[in-house]
């Protein structure tokens, strides 16, 4: 299929030109519909004065790779950061995502979250028969303090320096990131705010990037750095945990079967990689889900049955105690 290249200075916005010279496909108000004898969804591209340039890809069913290369550059001074999520059609809801097998390519993707300088470029391939959403974002370096407030960007240089021959640092999507995805690809098409709309979302994916890649240094400073298969596999349990916030608990057995690690192993190594005990961070999803639903002035009898909450007073008491409990302090 499309095989496109990017110098360092041509923007997002002439890879969306190149797909769109497919006859096959529709454009329309910056979105590029494909007609579905490729594939179905769409491509958009938003550039935002800020020096933060976004490509949202939307696709199912491509029928054959969808290649986007984006070239070295001695002088570039950008990030490319990717929110990447890869799966596969008619997957029955609740189904864990299978642990990925080792790549045959250093470049093909699954479900990940990775930070390259662009010095180094970034070849990116959307496979075929796929499920694909994803978010690739190149943003400016004096660009992301003014981004993420308070927020000194000359370290992410330092820790990718630090790694030593690697391009890119990457980290298994957590259940955070396919929430935020969803949410940004339900709303981008149709949002009469385009673009502040895109610097509102990135700004929150971006900062939550930053936090686990500050978190995956430290482990490693530490001398604690988790193997690629730990990471998957703490994945697993995430992701477990925060689909089945309607239900109790699990329980530290079942989690342990679903990681394949010992009790043991698994509560040390998810809290050293998450921040939270099993237990507080189902804890936590499920009060974030409650949250969400009272924004939205849905009643708190109703929020009390959709969390799994049989009684909304108890639930009222938990809610209290738990966002005093586990709202994050501000920077």
């Amino acid at each position: 299929m499309s095989y496109v290249s990017l110098e360092n200075s041509e923007p997002f916005l002439k890879c969306f030109e190149a797909l769109a010279e497919d006859k096959s496909c529709v454009v329309s108000d910056s979105v590029l519909y494909f007609s579905g004898s490729k594939g179905k969804g769409f491509i958009t591209v938003a550039g935002i004065s800020s020096g933060i340039e976004v490509l949202a890809v939307n696709l199912s069913l491509l029928t054959e790779d969808l290649t986007i290369r984006m070239l070295p550059s001695a002088d570039a001074s950008s990030y490319i950061l990717c929110f990447d999520e890869i799966d596969i059609p008619g997957k029955a809801e609740g189904e864990l995502p299978p642990v990925p097998p080792v790549l045959a390519h250093p470049q093909q993707m699954h479900s990940t979250v990775s930070i390259t300088d662009a010095v180094n470029g970034k070849t990116i391939v959307y496979p075929k028969e796929k499920t694909i959403r994803s978010l690739v974002v190149r943003v400016k370096k004096q660009s992301l303090d003014r981004l993420i407030q308070d927020f000194d960007a000359g370290a992410i240089a330092t820790i990718l320096e630090s790694t030593g021959n690697e391009a890119t640092l990457s980290w298994p999507i957590t259940f955070k990131y396919r929430l935020l995805l969803d949410d940004f690809m339900t709303e981008i098409i149709q949002h009469p705010f385009r673009e502040l709309f895109t610097i509102r979302n990135i700004s929150i994916l971006t900062e939550y990037l930053l936090q686990q890649f500050f978190v995956m240094n430290k482990l490693s400073e530490d001398g604690s750095a988790l193997s690629i298969q730990d990471t998957h596999s703490l994945s697993r349990v995430e992701y477990h945990l925060c689909l089945h916030y309607k239900k109790e608990f699990p329980g530290i057995e079942k989690l342990s079967r679903i990681s394949a690690m010992s009790p043991t192993s698994l509560k040390t190594k998810f809290k050293k990689y998450y921040g939270e005990t099993l237990f507080g961070y189902y804890q936590k999803n499920k009060l974030e889900h409650a949250r969400k639903l009272l924004d939205n002035k849905v009643p708190v009898k109703v929020v009390a049955t959709e969390i799994g909450y049989s009684n909304p007073s108890h639930f009222t008491t938990g809610f209290q105690k738990g966002v005093w409990i586990f709202t994050p302090a501000l920077p």
